[in-house]
């Protein structure tokens, strides 16, 4: 058996060490082409068990506790809820016409589901597990965020080149900021005080301050942008770009690239471990999950999971 190089193993320690550290118990994988959701373990990374879905199983979010998984089955009309623990059904949830991303707030008292067809948000009682309000947005409602002070809703709003801004107590648009062209995604800083807009018709990075709710710089990103991810010290916005098969470490204080890192063929979401430590991408046109480690800016596991992967949702201890 050939010895592994150098490089290898030290990828394999670095692994290894920072995945005992903050003990990722299971990665739920959203298959939209396969219907299916894959169960990959925090520590192996290997795929250990493949759940039955509705049709298109969309997007996945846990609960703050890790008890929970919510996730849309587009295809369905419906959310799904689970028990992470038996990862049985515990509910299945009417939506409406095509539920597609969720975002979970801070505190995990609701649940914020896009619905494109009807161009609403309905919001969801986590521990009720009903539909308490919705929201009509614009055209297209994609990806939603909620701010760090769960006071703020951010949702893509594709078709309209806007970002919609929904007041979560009030349960009511408020803002429909014009950004670059088909944003999917905006996510605040961890002091709210700003936000960032993915493009995926543009290599625009739009930043719009939270107070005054315009944007007020551009990052020219060199490519086109969706998925994101903020580091947990506002320093590092990580961006998959679809088109180019990469995600950029963008450094904000700098306002510039500082790395490109190149992944599966169309990086659709992302997520980070509470740590920081991983980064881990869903690629939809190679059916595999890539594992990123933060501090080496570097690949250090692929792991096929099932067909187009379309979310990442992480239970940790």
């Amino acid at each position: 058996m050939r010895a592994p190089t150098a490089a290898a193993a030290l990828a394999l320690v670095l692994l290894a060490a920072a995945t005992a550290a903050a003990e990722p118990a299971r990665l739920y994988v959203t298959n939209l082409g396969g219907n299916t959701i894959s169960v990959v373990d925090g520590r192996t990374l290997a795929v250990v068990r493949t759940l039955p879905a509705a049709a298109d199983p969309h997007f996945a979010v846990a609960t703050p506790d890790g008890t929970r998984l919510f996730v849309t089955m587009a295809g369905a009309d419906q959310v799904w809820v689970l028990d992470a623990a038996t990862e049985k059904v515990l509910t299945k949830l009417d939506l409406g016409l095509r539920p597609t991303h969720l975002a979970m707030a801070p505190d995990g008292r609701f649940v914020y589901a896009s619905l494109e067809t009807s161009q609403e948000v309905a919001v969801i009682d986590t521990a009720a597990v009903r539909v308490v309000a919705r929201i009509p947005t614009g055209p297209e409602p994609h990806i939603t965020s909620v701010s760090p002070d769960g006071r703020t809703v951010l949702v893509g709003g594709a078709e309209s080149h806007r970002i919609f801004v929904i007041d979560a107590a009030a349960r009511r648009l408020v803002e429909r900021v014009r950004v670059g062209f088909l944003p999917h995604l905006a996510l605040f800083t961890p002091d709210g005080r700003r936000a960032y807009a993915s493009s995926t018709g543009s290599n625009d990075l739009s930043i719009i301050d939270a107070a005054t709710r315009t944007v007020t710089a551009r990052i020219d990103l060199g490519l086109n942008s969706h998925g994101m991810a903020m580091a947990s010290d506002g320093r590092t916005l990580w961006v998959a770009s679809e088109v180019g098969g990469k995600v950029l470490a963008v450094d904000l204080a700098r306002g510039a690239v500082v790395a490109r890192i190149p992944v599966g063929r169309m990086p659709h979401t992302m997520i980070l471990s509470r740590d920081g430590a991983w980064l881990y991408t869903a690629n939809m046109e190679d059916d595999t999950l890539s594992v990123i480690s933060t501090a080496r800016r570097a690949v250090v596991r692929t792991v096929r999971v099932g067909k187009a992967p379309s979310s990442i949702a992480l239970v940790e201890r």
